[in-house]
């Protein structure tokens, strides 16, 4: 039995959990424990699945801010549970301290993870770049494997001159392809709930904050209403940033065409009531949701700034944000589902199944050191519930 600790700093719904629980559940786990750890946990709709298959949830202090705190309680954990492998899944530098943290404590797999390109815009943005690569630069030699959802990720966290020395392993980010499969009967339900039947619906999965760049897209809508009276805007997902975006819509005069739809577990069946994807990124480390996208049929129109990894089909178009609004509002317009979704994503290795399967193969001990890309075998199955260590706060499922 081999004890496996996969890491975030927060476990929330976005791009990592979803990754996770993709992967998670289809992997073996017969020989496998496997424990979710993160110095926050907030309501996820991917924490019930992972539960349901055995996977336990462990929570540090309750806030990423707290790092001392967190600090030690991981170092607590790691003795308590002895772990064979940490899956460290990172979009900055400071998280990084973790691989430290296990290598003293005698964990022999030290895998960091890479799924991010940049840091936010703020005000304190440039503190925090300074601090990010003084971090990477002082804790990635704890790492034994270095992964990445894109080359811009690796070099974002690993940094060039480590990648030069090393390399690092290319891991797609894995979708159920046959769950994305369009599937006609379930989009006229989906559209007739959310009284959109004779609407054209242009879509966004993603929490709603900076990164996602959806004030650019209420742009985007208002130029489109103008090309076609009937376009609607479906927003899929949650964040910080839904009151500036209602106050936005307000402001421009959409807001009875725009629908916030909060987070679901079920997105394929808002995909397939959409008719074109809009993902105006500002910065992506991979972009899964495009991936989802184009798997259930749709076309979809790309930031320049998400990563050339995601650009497996003839259905997705990038187009720089610099064009502006009008531009992209006529590229999704003129957007047109298609029927080759799920073989082409399948075609380019985007399986989760033979993601999860090669994934298991490191957690197993069964591949060892850094290769160009993951090769694709198949596999399938997974593990949570929260165990308490002595002055931790979390719930228990026990």
């Amino acid at each position: 039995m081999r004890r496996v600790c996969c890491f975030c700093e927060r476990w929330e719904s976005g791009g990592i959990e979803s990754f996770l629980c993709n992967v998670l559940t289809r992997m073996d786990m017969t020989d496998l424990e496997m424990d979710i750890v993160a110095s926050s946990i907030g309501e996820s709709v991917f924490t019930d699945p992972l539960r349901q298959h055995g996977v336990r949830f462990f929570e540090l202090s309750g806030s990423q801010r707290d790092v001392l705190e967190n600090h030690r309680r991981f170092r607590e954990l790691v003795r308590e549970r002895k772990y064979d492998v940490l899956h460290l899944n990172a979009f900055q530098g400071l998280s990084l301290a973790y691989l430290k943290i296990a290598e003293r404590e005698g964990v022999p797999v030290r895998i960091a993870h890479s799924h991010n390109t940049a840091l936010r815009k703020s005000a304190t943005r440039p503190v925090k770049q300074l601090l990010h690569e003084q971090a990477r630069r002082r804790y990635i030699r704890y790492a034994t494997d270095l992964w990445a959802c894109s080359k811009n990720a690796a070099e974002f966290l690993f940094g060039k001159r480590e990648l030069q020395k090393r390399g690092y392993t290319f891991i797609p980010n894995g979708i159920d392809v046959e769950r994305f499969r369009f599937d006609p009967a379930v989009r006229a339900k989906v559209r007739a709930e959310l009284d959109i039947e004779n609407k054209f619906v242009i879509g966004h999965i993603g929490r709603l904050c900076c990164q996602k760049n959806q004030t650019f897209l209420l742009n985007v809508l208002a130029e489109a209403v103008k090309q076609n009276p009937n376009a609607v805007l479906l927003f899929v997902g949650g964040g910080e940033d839904k009151p500036a975006l209602l106050k936005k819509a307000a402001n421009l005069g959409i807001t009875d065409k725009v629908i916030f739809y909060g987070t679901t577990s079920r997105p394929e069946r808002l995909l397939w009531a959409m008719d074109a994807f809009a993902f105006p990124s500002l910065f992506e480390g991979f972009g899964i949701v495009a991936i989802e996208a184009l798997a259930a049929g749709l076309p979809v129109v790309c930031s320049e700034n998400v990563p050339a990894e995601v650009r497996v089909s003839r259905h997705i178009q990038p187009l720089p944000l610099s064009r502006g609004p009008r531009a992209w509002a006529e590229a999704l317009l003129h957007g047109h589902r298609h029927e080759s979704g799920s073989r082409e994503i399948s075609a380019a290795g985007f399986d989760v199944r033979a993601v999860s399967a090669e994934i298991w193969n490191r957690f197993r001990g069964m591949s060892n050191g850094p290769a160009e890309d993951i090769r694709h075998s198949p596999r399938v199955q997974c593990g949570a519930l929260s165990e308490r260590l002595p002055g931790q706060r979390y719930r228990s499922d026990l």
